[in-house]
């Protein structure tokens, strides 16, 4: 059985992700585990939230759940302007949320995306 994948997305200052990289090293050279490997980290609430808009979730789900497909099938599918998919897919694959496989179609390589929001500071 395959493991489950998933990204954890939160929000930490530089400051924070140089401490916690420092920290994982730490803990690599003693043999210890670290967490989470797969990480996305944005500046701010406002970063993360414009950055995975509903328009690009949505692409994420629709992928996950129908598989990998073409920006242009996408686009069809979605029933969405062709540019505004290709904009968005290019997001989401620098982010590595998209990837793209041999036949050069999008699929969505995790089976979760965990969003981590810290209440109080």
């Amino acid at each position: 059985m395959r493991k489950k994948r998933t990204i954890v997305i939160g929000i930490a200052s530089f400051d924070d992700v140089i401490k916690d990289t420092i920290e994982a090293c730490k803990k690599a050279k003693r043999g210890q585990p670290s967490g989470p490997v797969d990480m996305i980290d944005f500046p701010d609430e406002a970063t993360l939230w414009s950055t995975l808009s509903p328009k690009r979730m949505e692409i994420l789900r629709y992928l996950r759940k129908h598989g990998p497909m073409s920006g242009r099938q996408l686009s069809r599918e979605l029933e969405r302007d062709q540019k505004n998919i290709y904009t968005d897919i290019k997001v989401l694959s620098r982010l590595e949320l998209l990837k793209v496989n041999d036949d050069s179609k999008y699929f969505v390589p995790w089976d979760d995306i965990t969003i981590q929001l810290a209440l109080a500071a």
